[in-house]
């Protein structure tokens, strides 16, 4: 991928060259001419500190700024990594060729309450023309507008969206998906950790089909209850615009709120890995979803469920792909010198892993335990629902889950990056319903 980076244009600012604060409200905290030679996709790499301001604290969650080009409102950025210098990377749309006016204002409004200062440390632009092979899904990325009832209270943000692209024929499908912090709706936080490794929420939004041209033949995005949808809204530049429209995160095709988002979209390759593979090559993402769990009060030392969990540095965490039908998977976990073992499922039927693919689960480990102490590690088929009938008792006698890889089995550390792997490597194998076996030995 060839990416032309420019310095360019007039950067006009007061104080330090190179930082620019500002603790009044609206104040202009950034001013940039960039020109294009021809129409292109531009791109915006800001980074900025918020001091005095905390994802994990209520009341000081963070500053917000709002982006404007050629004096039209474009987006605003939440500075969720507080008083640390951070790279948010966001998509600024498609322009003509010209000179264009880039300004970055504090937002008073939407910032936390104890948010004062904004620091900007560099504001790079990027151009992606036609001739560049990430051109395509850059333009048809979408915009995405916050649900009104997450404005205010930091809740439900876009951390990172990426695509995944898929060729059938003389059709290429691009579909776009969001990683949100903890969602507002849905399914409970312990029950998040249990059944996808996390309690971020990862939807895709929208998906788009075109053909051997460029042009758009099909778009669907996905809307309230999964359902997947055509898309009738409008564009922008050729960008579909979207609103998030339910407490799960969602979307719609209609609507706006005060405050709208556009994140550079990332390609990544998901046929062999689960979603939650993204997580791990953005580690930063764990520590912003520990802090949002701290602050809602959802960090427990002794609760194992509803919407407790323990500290995210707490779990076992796996990576797998699986075949199951009318069956799940489960793991449990044995330390040395330890006669306890420890389950993903916590007991709970509900926990257990009854799709297939690829997929994360967790075992919450006691506190101070680390990956040197586990002795053994078990995986167990049982079925998924609550069956009660005498029949689907019955057939669960040839029931079975076939447990295909573990990718890898790892915890955070300390600064919440993934610690390298176990190494348990196993071949395909099926597991009778009821039955336990055991896939490490230490």
């Amino acid at each position: 991928m060839i990416i032309r980076r420019f310095e360019i244009g007039l950067f006009t600012a007061i104080l330090i060259p190179g930082i620019f604060s500002s603790n009044v409200p609206a104040q202009k905290l950034s001013e940039k001419t960039f020109r294009l030679e021809r129409e292109a996709e531009v791109l915006l790499d800001l980074t900025a500190a918020a001091p005095h301001t905390s994802w994990a604290v209520k009341g000081s969650e963070a500053a917000v700024v709002t982006v404007f080009v050629d004096g039209q409102y474009n987006q605003d950025i939440i500075l969720f990594a507080g008083a640390r210098s951070f790279t948010y990377h966001v998509l600024l749309g498609r322009y003509k060729p010209g000179e264009h006016l880039l300004k970055i204002e504090f937002n008073r409004k939407q910032s936390a309450a104890k948010a004062s200062t904004i620091d900007i440390h560099d504001a790079k632009v990027s151009v992606i023309d036609r001739d560049q092979p990430e051109y395509q899904a850059l333009s048809l990325a979408p915009i995405v507008y916050a649900r009104p009832n997450t404005i205010g209270r930091f809740s439900d943000i876009p951390l990172l969206m990426w695509y995944e692209t898929e060729h059938a024929g003389s059709l290429t499908k691009i579909r776009y998906s969001v990683i949100f912090t903890n969602e507002d709706g849905g399914t409970q936080t312990a029950a998040l950790m249990a059944r996808w490794g996390r309690t971020t929420d990862i939807e895709w939004i929208y998906e788009a089909q075109i053909d051997a041209q460029g042009r758009l033949v099909t778009a669907t995005f996905q809307g309230v209850e999964h359902k997947t949808l055509p898309f009738q809204g409008k564009h922008e530049n050729g960008h579909p615009v979207l609103i998030v429209a339910s407490d799960n995160n969602n979307v719609s095709d209609h609507g706006e709120s005060e405050m709208r988002f556009a994140l550079r979209p990332i390609p990544f390759d998901l046929s062999r890995c689960s979603r939650e593979e993204i997580m791990d090559r953005n580690a930063w993402i764990y520590e912003f979803m520990a802090a949002e769990l701290e602050r809602e009060g959802k960090i427990s030392e002794s609760s194992q469920a509803g919407n407790q969990v323990a500290d995210p540095r707490r779990y076992l965490y796996f990576e797998a792909s699986s075949e199951v039908h009318a069956t799940a998977l489960s793991f449990a976990v044995k330390l040395k010198n330890n006669p306890n073992w420890y389950t993903s499922d916590l007991g709970i039927n509900y926990y257990k892993i009854d799709r297939s693919g690829y997929f994360r689960t967790t075992v919450r480990l006691p506190a101070g335990a680390k990956l040197e102490q586990i002795e053994h590690i078990a995986a167990r088929c049982d079925a998924s629902g609550n069956p009660r009938s005498a029949e689907e008792i019955k057939k669960l006698a040839a029931a079975q889950c076939e447990l295909k890889t573990v990718n890898k089995v790892f915890i955070l550390d300390e600064h919440f990056q993934p610690r390298p792997s176990l190494p348990v490597h196993i071949k395909p194998v099926t597991i009778r319903y009821g039955e336990v076996i055991e896939i490490y030995n230490h």
